[in-house]
């Protein structure tokens, strides 16, 4: 690893893409180890630049001059923050973002360049990028835009768990139990499920018993909730829970 120089004086940037939040200023950060900003630039120099910015905040921060390399460490299941230079010889950052598409969670993507154009912030976004940053960088700005983003990825990282982990209970029910299931979040009482389905009142209460406990709930209020809650907040669509067990 290169010996480490101080930052540039010139350290400045204009911003292409910014959504339309406000952001507070630079403080530092109080969330911990619990999220990571991972710095992919083939340029060591600038990566080392840019993990003495960020941990100046308290930010836990990981470089990689390989992108290839950091596809094959990233681990979607922790929340973060990703800094990816557009421009790189083995992958380039649109490249790079095309493949974390296929990752059952993908962190907010801040792309970096000094060889912006029009057509690669385009191109870019469409593959999730948030913000996109032109070399030479505005230190605060980056900064800001980090944290603010990570901030934010927490947040969704703990509503992802949430649904995660209904994915999990809704895959130990059996076939009967998701029936017994689409039926409840449907308004159904029992003997309207019974009927429906074609078996007793007292299999139904066990069904729905069975259900409850697996799932977590005491009421169909709660079971409503908990199900249309974490799918919602993980921007999934609203489908039936047998349709839902055999996704991804």
């Amino acid at each position: 690893m290169p010996e480490r120089r101080s930052e540039p004086r010139n350290l400045r940037s204009r911003t292409v893409h910014a959504p339309p939040h406000s952001r507070s200023p630079a403080k530092r950060s109080t969330l911990g180890s619990e999220a990571t900003v991972y710095i992919v630039d083939d340029d060591d120099f600038m990566g080392d630049v840019l993990k003495l910015l960020l941990e100046t905040v308290g930010l836990q921060v990981q470089v990689y001059a390989s992108p290839l390399a950091f596809i094959e460490e990233y681990e979607p299941d922790r929340p973060g923050c990703i800094v990816l230079d557009l421009r790189m010889p083995e992958l380039n950052g649109i490249e790079t973002l095309a493949r974390l598409q296929g990752q059952a969670r993908t962190m907010p993507v801040i792309m970096i360049s000094g060889y912006g154009c029009l057509s690669s912030v385009v191109r870019a976004m469409k593959l999730g990028a948030v913000e996109f940053f032109e070399k030479p960088l505005d230190k605060e700005l980056l900064l800001e835009s980090v944290q603010y983003w990570i901030q934010r990825d927490v947040k969704a990282h703990a509503l992802w768990q949430r649904y995660q982990v209904m994915r999990a209970r809704l895959a130990k029910l059996s076939e009967r139990e998701r029936q017994v299931l689409d039926c409840v979040l449907n308004g159904m009482p029992n003997k309207a499920t019974a009927r429906h389905l074609g078996v007793g009142p007292k299999a139904i209460e066990t069904y729905r018993a069975n259900l409850m406990r697996k799932m977590g709930v005491r009421t169909a209020v709660g079971l409503a909730v908990l199900v249309a809650g974490c799918l919602a907040s993980a921007g999934q669509p609203l489908m039936c829970p047998t349709c839902l067990c055999r996704t991804r």
